[in-house]
Protein backbone atom coordinates (compact mmCIF):
# COMPACT_ATOMS: atom_id res chain seq x y z
CA UNK A 1 0.00 0.00 0.00
CA UNK A 2 1.57 3.93 -0.51
CA UNK A 3 2.88 5.55 1.70
CA UNK A 4 0.36 8.43 0.74
CA UNK A 5 -2.57 6.07 1.93
CA UNK A 6 -1.46 5.96 5.27
CA UNK A 7 -1.44 9.73 5.90
CA UNK A 8 -4.65 10.00 4.07
CA UNK A 9 -5.97 8.04 6.29
CA UNK A 10 -4.53 9.77 9.39
CA UNK A 11 -5.29 12.71 8.23
CA UNK A 12 -9.26 12.82 6.89
CA UNK A 13 -10.06 9.46 8.89
CA UNK A 14 -8.67 9.71 12.24
CA UNK A 15 -8.66 13.16 13.41
CA UNK A 16 -5.34 14.13 12.51
CA UNK A 17 -6.17 17.48 10.69
CA UNK A 18 -5.57 20.06 12.78
CA UNK A 19 -2.40 18.31 14.84
CA UNK A 20 -0.74 17.82 11.64
CA UNK A 21 -1.50 21.75 9.88
CA UNK A 22 -0.43 23.18 13.47
CA UNK A 23 2.63 21.02 14.05
CA UNK A 24 3.59 21.83 10.64
CA UNK A 25 2.97 25.47 10.83
CA UNK A 26 5.30 25.05 13.94
CA UNK A 27 7.66 23.08 12.73
CA UNK A 28 8.47 25.29 9.68
CA UNK A 29 8.23 28.23 12.16
CA UNK A 30 11.34 26.81 14.40
CA UNK A 31 12.59 25.58 11.58
CA UNK A 32 13.52 28.84 10.04
CA UNK A 33 14.53 30.73 13.02
CA UNK A 34 17.23 27.94 13.87
CA UNK A 35 18.41 27.70 10.84
CA UNK A 36 17.95 31.33 9.83
CA UNK A 37 18.53 30.36 5.98
CA UNK A 38 18.11 33.19 3.08
CA UNK A 39 20.83 35.73 4.84
CA UNK A 40 18.14 36.54 8.01
CA UNK A 41 20.41 36.45 10.80
CA UNK A 42 19.95 37.82 14.53
CA UNK A 43 23.02 39.63 16.55
CA UNK A 44 21.49 39.28 19.96
CA UNK A 45 18.92 38.34 21.79
CA UNK A 46 16.31 40.96 21.09
CA UNK A 47 16.96 40.33 17.56
CA UNK A 48 16.01 36.67 17.89
CA UNK A 49 12.94 37.77 19.30
CA UNK A 50 12.34 40.29 16.63
CA UNK A 51 13.21 37.51 14.00
CA UNK A 52 10.79 34.71 16.11
CA UNK A 53 8.07 37.67 15.58
CA UNK A 54 8.69 37.84 12.26
CA UNK A 55 8.80 34.70 11.09
CA UNK A 56 5.67 33.45 13.25
CA UNK A 57 3.72 34.56 9.28
CA UNK A 58 5.68 32.36 7.81
CA UNK A 59 4.25 29.26 9.75
CA UNK A 60 0.89 30.76 9.95
CA UNK A 61 0.08 31.61 6.15
CA UNK A 62 1.30 26.96 5.76
CA UNK A 63 -1.97 26.52 8.50
CA UNK A 64 -4.16 28.92 6.52
CA UNK A 65 -3.47 27.53 3.02
CA UNK A 66 -3.86 24.02 3.67
CA UNK A 67 -7.02 24.84 5.44
CA UNK A 68 -8.27 26.93 2.39
CA UNK A 69 -6.86 23.92 -0.01
CA UNK A 70 -9.32 21.59 2.00
CA UNK A 71 -12.31 23.80 1.96
CA UNK A 72 -11.26 24.62 -2.23
CA UNK A 73 -11.52 20.53 -2.98
CA UNK A 74 -14.79 19.73 -0.06
CA UNK A 75 -17.23 22.69 -0.54
CA UNK A 76 -16.04 24.19 -4.44
CA UNK A 77 -14.71 21.35 -6.63
CA UNK A 78 -17.08 19.00 -4.09
CA UNK A 79 -14.30 15.79 -3.97
CA UNK A 80 -14.33 13.92 -1.23
CA UNK A 81 -10.09 13.45 -0.59
CA UNK A 82 -10.85 11.09 2.14
CA UNK A 83 -12.24 8.18 -0.49
CA UNK A 84 -10.05 9.78 -3.55
CA UNK A 85 -5.75 8.82 -3.09
CA UNK A 86 -4.81 10.42 -6.21
CA UNK A 87 -6.94 13.93 -5.47
CA UNK A 88 -5.60 14.05 -1.83
CA UNK A 89 -2.15 13.74 -3.61
CA UNK A 90 -3.07 16.29 -5.24
CA UNK A 91 -4.02 18.93 -2.44
CA UNK A 92 -1.46 18.01 -1.03
CA UNK A 93 0.82 19.19 -3.86
CA UNK A 94 -1.31 22.18 -4.32
CA UNK A 95 -0.39 23.09 -0.48
CA UNK A 96 3.17 23.27 -1.15
CA UNK A 97 2.97 25.33 -4.41
CA UNK A 98 1.14 27.70 -2.66
CA UNK A 99 3.22 27.71 0.25
CA UNK A 100 5.95 28.44 -1.53
CA UNK A 101 5.17 31.20 -3.82
CA UNK A 102 3.27 32.99 -1.37
CA UNK A 103 6.27 33.27 0.83
CA UNK A 104 8.30 34.38 -1.84
CA UNK A 105 6.19 36.94 -3.34
CA UNK A 106 5.98 38.26 0.14
CA UNK A 107 9.79 38.27 0.54
CA UNK A 108 9.82 39.82 -3.05
CA UNK A 109 7.48 42.75 -1.59
CA UNK A 110 10.26 43.48 0.73
CA UNK A 111 12.89 44.31 -1.84
CA UNK A 112 10.13 46.11 -4.35
CA UNK A 113 10.77 43.13 -6.36
CA UNK A 114 14.23 43.64 -7.17
CA UNK A 115 15.74 40.63 -5.38
CA UNK A 116 14.31 38.66 -7.69
CA UNK A 117 17.27 35.39 -8.22
CA UNK A 118 15.61 32.25 -10.01
CA UNK A 119 18.72 30.07 -7.55
CA UNK A 120 17.14 31.93 -4.89
CA UNK A 121 13.46 30.61 -5.61
CA UNK A 122 15.08 27.20 -6.42
CA UNK A 123 16.83 27.07 -2.80
CA UNK A 124 13.14 28.40 -1.57
CA UNK A 125 11.55 25.34 -3.69
CA UNK A 126 14.04 22.97 -1.93
CA UNK A 127 14.23 24.33 1.73
CA UNK A 128 10.36 24.63 2.19
CA UNK A 129 9.89 21.29 0.17
CA UNK A 130 12.07 19.68 2.87
CA UNK A 131 10.16 21.10 5.70
CA UNK A 132 7.37 19.80 4.86
CA UNK A 133 8.19 16.09 3.37
CA UNK A 134 10.00 16.56 7.16
CA UNK A 135 6.71 16.52 8.68
CA UNK A 136 4.73 14.47 6.12
CA UNK A 137 7.16 11.59 6.27
CA UNK A 138 6.99 10.81 10.10
CA UNK A 139 3.04 11.02 9.99
CA UNK A 140 2.72 9.14 7.34
CA UNK A 141 4.51 6.18 9.44
CA UNK A 142 2.52 7.24 12.21
CA UNK A 143 -0.36 6.82 10.37
CA UNK A 144 1.50 3.06 9.22
CA UNK A 145 1.59 2.27 12.82
CA UNK A 146 -1.58 3.12 13.42
CA UNK A 147 -3.46 1.38 10.91
CA UNK A 148 -1.47 -2.16 11.89
CA UNK A 149 -2.56 -1.35 15.34
CA UNK A 150 -6.45 -0.62 14.71
CA UNK A 151 -7.14 -2.83 11.81
CA UNK A 152 -7.61 -6.45 13.34
CA UNK A 153 -10.88 -6.19 14.83
CA UNK A 154 -12.29 -3.18 14.22
CA UNK A 155 -14.85 -1.83 12.51
CA UNK A 156 -15.65 1.10 10.10
CA UNK A 157 -17.41 3.55 11.69
CA UNK A 158 -18.89 4.42 8.58
CA UNK A 159 -22.77 4.55 9.54
CA UNK A 160 -25.17 3.56 7.01
CA UNK A 161 -25.89 5.17 3.90
CA UNK A 162 -22.18 5.12 2.39
CA UNK A 163 -22.71 5.73 -1.57
CA UNK A 164 -20.49 3.94 -3.73
CA UNK A 165 -19.84 5.37 -7.63
CA UNK A 166 -20.30 3.58 -10.37
CA UNK A 167 -19.95 4.58 -13.80
CA UNK A 168 -22.14 7.23 -14.94
CA UNK A 169 -24.66 8.37 -12.44
CA UNK A 170 -25.09 4.95 -10.96
CA UNK A 171 -24.90 4.89 -7.02
CA UNK A 172 -25.55 2.00 -4.62
CA UNK A 173 -25.66 2.69 -0.44
CA UNK A 174 -23.75 0.20 1.45
CA UNK A 175 -22.86 -0.44 4.99
CA UNK A 176 -19.30 -1.21 4.68
CA UNK A 177 -19.51 -3.68 7.87
CA UNK A 178 -21.50 -5.82 5.99
CA UNK A 179 -19.31 -6.08 2.84
CA UNK A 180 -17.04 -9.26 2.75
CA UNK A 181 -15.72 -9.06 -0.93
CA UNK A 182 -15.65 -6.69 -4.33
CA UNK A 183 -15.19 -9.27 -7.39
CA UNK A 184 -14.76 -7.77 -10.60
CA UNK A 185 -16.31 -9.13 -13.91
CA UNK A 186 -15.79 -7.88 -16.65
CA UNK A 187 -17.18 -4.07 -16.25
CA UNK A 188 -18.83 -4.97 -13.20
CA UNK A 189 -18.39 -5.38 -9.46
CA UNK A 190 -19.86 -7.67 -7.06
CA UNK A 191 -20.80 -7.41 -3.99
CA UNK A 192 -20.89 -10.21 -1.32
CA UNK A 193 -23.08 -8.76 1.55
CA UNK A 194 -23.72 -10.57 4.57
CA UNK A 195 -26.52 -8.89 6.22
CA UNK A 196 -28.85 -11.95 5.46
CA UNK A 197 -29.32 -15.41 4.52
CA UNK A 198 -28.79 -16.73 2.22
CA UNK A 199 -25.84 -14.38 1.32
CA UNK A 200 -26.82 -11.32 -0.13
CA UNK A 201 -24.77 -10.11 -3.65
CA UNK A 202 -25.07 -6.82 -5.66
CA UNK A 203 -23.77 -5.51 -8.51
CA UNK A 204 -23.14 -2.56 -9.90
CA UNK A 205 -21.44 -1.33 -13.14
CA UNK A 206 -17.87 -0.11 -12.17
CA UNK A 207 -13.97 -0.87 -12.24
CA UNK A 208 -12.18 -2.58 -9.20
CA UNK A 209 -9.77 0.35 -9.02
CA UNK A 210 -12.88 2.67 -9.07
CA UNK A 211 -14.33 1.17 -6.18
CA UNK A 212 -10.87 0.53 -4.50
CA UNK A 213 -10.04 4.19 -4.77
CA UNK A 214 -13.17 4.74 -3.36
CA UNK A 215 -12.84 2.76 -0.25
CA UNK A 216 -9.18 4.43 0.29
CA UNK A 217 -9.83 5.62 3.70
CA UNK A 218 -10.90 2.18 5.20
CA UNK A 219 -7.92 -0.19 5.65
CA UNK A 220 -10.06 -3.42 6.33
CA UNK A 221 -10.79 -3.05 2.43
CA UNK A 222 -7.55 -4.33 0.61
CA UNK A 223 -6.90 -5.17 -3.02
CA UNK A 224 -5.52 -8.63 -2.95
CA UNK A 225 -5.57 -9.80 -6.41
CA UNK A 226 -6.72 -7.94 -9.84
CA UNK A 227 -10.21 -9.01 -9.74
CA UNK A 228 -10.88 -9.02 -5.81
CA UNK A 229 -10.84 -6.63 -2.84
CA UNK A 230 -11.81 -7.95 0.67
CA UNK A 231 -12.89 -7.11 3.77
CA UNK A 232 -9.67 -8.51 6.11
CA UNK A 233 -12.35 -8.71 9.17
CA UNK A 234 -13.76 -11.83 6.87
CA UNK A 235 -10.69 -13.38 6.10
CA UNK A 236 -10.36 -16.55 8.81
CA UNK A 237 -7.39 -19.01 6.37
CA UNK A 238 -4.74 -17.71 4.73
CA UNK A 239 -2.19 -19.38 2.93
CA UNK A 240 0.80 -18.46 0.61
CA UNK A 241 -1.49 -18.19 -2.66
CA UNK A 242 -5.22 -18.05 -1.36
CA UNK A 243 -7.49 -16.09 1.44
CA UNK A 244 -10.97 -17.47 2.63
CA UNK A 245 -13.24 -15.36 3.13
CA UNK A 246 -15.82 -16.68 5.71
CA UNK A 247 -19.38 -15.61 7.35
CA UNK A 248 -21.34 -18.69 8.98
CA UNK A 249 -21.49 -21.75 6.36
CA UNK A 250 -20.42 -19.69 3.61
CA UNK A 251 -16.69 -19.50 2.58
CA UNK A 252 -15.21 -18.65 -0.65
CA UNK A 253 -11.13 -19.10 -1.25
CA UNK A 254 -10.02 -15.73 -3.21
CA UNK A 255 -6.32 -15.83 -4.42
CA UNK A 256 -3.74 -13.78 -3.31
CA UNK A 257 -1.54 -12.45 -5.98
CA UNK A 258 2.03 -11.74 -5.79
CA UNK A 259 2.04 -8.02 -6.93
CA UNK A 260 -0.32 -7.61 -3.57
CA UNK A 261 1.32 -10.55 -1.06
CA UNK A 262 4.51 -7.91 -0.34
CA UNK A 263 2.28 -5.63 0.31
CA UNK A 264 0.09 -7.34 3.11
CA UNK A 265 2.24 -9.32 4.58
CA UNK A 266 2.22 -7.43 8.24
CA UNK A 267 -1.75 -7.71 7.81
CA UNK A 268 -1.67 -11.34 7.32
CA UNK A 269 1.39 -12.18 9.36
Amino acid sequence: MPIHKYFQWGYHRSGWKHTYNLGTGLFVWLFLLLTRPFGVYATDLNHFFALALFLLPVGISFVLISYLVDYFFKSVVKIDLSSNLRMDGVSWMLKLVLFVNVIYVLRLTRCDWQCFDVLDYLEQWFAFGLMMLLTYIPTSLYGKSQFFRTLVGKNTDEEEGMKLQGEGKEQLTVDLNEIMLFKAEDNYVDLYISASEPLTKKTMRATLTSISNQLAAYPQFQRVHRSFVVNLQYTKKRNFNTLTVENGEWSMDVPLSPSFRNSLRPLLS
